[in-house]
């Protein structure tokens, strides 16, 4: 059975995702507790197809076990260098072997290996989606940690009182500081004092964890291009109905 994707990852149009090595190592452990009828040799044999057809080397049957080993690890790693094609060629020789009476991982062991190495795919359903992968709550400098604290802490202060157009400036202040540091732990370069909306463009366009692709990308853009209209509204907000500058105030309500 052939593990379905989305065309721009079967069909890569620039450089190609390389499979960690570490991967690649758990992944070569996984075949060696393969057991299978077919004996040992024919079972190499199944993988080492599979990993030619991605790399596009030419497949010969090895003259014994000891070579078909050696020449497996040799075609895997260069299959390695098409990782949602190696992932596929994973899946499929295990399905095939499968057929064959074999006893072998399942989906679970492989999405398994792939999280524990940080790849960012995952087998669900049949089919092998990019993860966006998360962005990571960043370790913030105790600056900007104590500035966003106190920033949160005032605008949970403010709510509920006369005063509580400021309630506005202080949560600005907070997602602020927390987009910037996002900005610098990404080691993504910002202008002088960049904005809000200015630091979310730029999460957006270079944080591998916000690019938008794969299964249901047009969607995920949507929701992306939603969070920075809010960002933009929330940023005009503090500026002219906030006590950030002299404005006419948000009713308390």
């Amino acid at each position: 059975m052939s593990l379905q994707m989305a065309s721009e990852l079967r069909f890569s149009m620039g450089a190609t995702n390389l499979l960690s090595d570490s991967a690649l190592k758990d992944f070569l452990t996984l075949i060696k507790r393969v057991s299978s009828p077919l004996g040992c040799q024919q079972t190499v044999e199944i993988f080492k197809r599979y990993f030619c057809n991605v790399s596009g080397d030419y497949y010969a049957r090895s003259s014994s076990l000891n070579w078909a080993e050696s020449d497996m690890s040799f075609q895997a790693q260069n299959a390695s260098k098409d990782a949602p094609n190696f992932i596929a060629a994973i899946y499929e020789a295990f399905e095939e072997l499968r057929g064959k009476g074999a006893t072998v991982p399942t989906v679970q062991h492989i999405n398994q290996v792939l999280a524990n190495n940080q790849c960012l795919y995952e087998i669900i359903d049949e089919q092998l989606i990019e993860t966006a992968g998360q962005v990571a709550i960043p370790e913030i400098s105790e600056s900007v940690s104590t500035t966003v604290m106190r920033a949160l802490g005032d605008a949970k202060a403010l709510v509920g009182t006369v005063d509580a157009s400021s309630a506005i400036d202080r949560a600005h202040t907070a997602l602020h500081g927390y987009l910037v540091q996002l900005c610098h732990d990404g080691s993504i370069e910002l202008p002088n004092n960049p904005t809000a909306s200015k630091a979310f463009k730029l999460l957006r366009e270079q944080h591998p964890a916000l690019r938008a692709s794969g299964h249901r990308a047009d969607d995920i853009t949507r929701v992306l291009n939603s969070f920075a209209t809010s960002i933009d509204a929330f940023s005009t907000l503090r500026n002219r109905a906030s006590l950030a500058h002299v404005n006419e105030l948000l009713d308390v309500a």
